[in-house]
């Protein structure tokens, strides 16, 4: 991971956001999902906020607050947009803290990625309310009554997100990528299409921050959860920390290591490592 690394993909992130800005909380958490081993203070800033100043001041800037969070949009296009259009809704409100938590769970840990993203999972979803802690819940197993499920994102949701990405790209590749979207397993033929068109990347971030926003749209449907000490959280995420601080070789290596701490005792003798729940967001659904 370089300085530059990060600068491109903050560059991307607001891009493929635009003109909707982007919290400086949802920024640290996708910065850190793509480079787990970020800290600012390694680039002399002392935080995020810093490090966008000292490196994007003429391309990103500050529009405002939600909260007590700071709003990011594109510099070069603010004028034209506060000249041009009518005044902007309203941010909605930032999450709570325990809705961070769960947040960075589903961008940290591929099994909950993966059961949210996938709408035919027979798996289920459920926060822990005492604790914020997200639970992956087998089809053979029964939650606790009190834990507050969170249903998967649906098809419709799913491939109105792959149609707002077509609307962003250049128009000569736009008419080959809807046909895709009428096929029953529309998502294979479509990756393959953006691949060749070396737009694989751009999706992968646009799909991965899109789920999020979801996801984290679901948390507020949610009942509010106490503010906790978040001891059982941070023993469920300690493998996880201790993992990423290894700094494997290799992305894919990484993110085997970590599938396989997440694995139960008769996955692990049958040999069964399910890659493509941890490779979902380099991946199609």
């Amino acid at each position: 991971m370089t300085e530059q690394e990060v600068v491109a993909l903050l560059r991307r992130l607001l891009n493929d956001a635009n003109p909707r800005p982007l919290r400086g909380g949802e920024l640290s958490v996708l910065v850190k999902a793509s480079f787990p081993g970020f800290n600012p203070i390694a680039f002399a800033s002392r935080n995020l906020r810093d490090f966008i100043r000292k490196n994007l001041s003429d391309e990103i800037s500050e529009v405002g607050k939600s909260g007590a969070d700071i709003l990011y949009g594109l510099r070069e296009r603010q004028h034209e947009l506060f000249k041009l259009t009518p005044p902007p809704v309203e941010a909605p409100p930032p999450p709570t803290s325990d809705q961070r938590a769960s947040l960075s769970q589903l961008l940290t840990n591929p099994r909950i990625w993966k059961t949210f993203a996938s709408p035919e999972t027979p798996y289920r979803l459920y926060v822990v309310p005492s604790s914020g802690v997200v639970r992956v819940v087998k089809p053979n197993e029964s939650p606790d009554p009190s834990w507050h499920e969170i249903r998967p994102i649906s098809g419709e949701v799913l491939l109105q997100i792959a149609k707002d990405f077509i609307a962003e790209v250049p128009e000569p590749q736009r008419g080959t990528l809807l046909i895709t979207l009428d096929q029953p397993r529309w998502w294979f033929p479509y990756f393959d299409l953006l691949r060749t068109f070396g737009l694989k990347w751009r999706w992968v971030l646009y799909r991965r921050r899109r789920i999020a926003d979801e996801f984290e749209r679901a948390l507020q449907k949610l009942p509010s959860m106490p503010s906790q000490p978040r001891e059982a959280l941070e023993a469920e995420q300690r493998p996880l920390a201790a993992t990423s601080s290894q700094q494997p070789a290799s992305l894919m290596r990484r993110i085997a290591s970590e599938a396989v701490q997440r694995m139960t005792d008769s996955e692990l003798r049958a040999l069964n490592l399910p890659l493509g729940y941890v490779v979902d967001s380099l991946t199609t659904r």
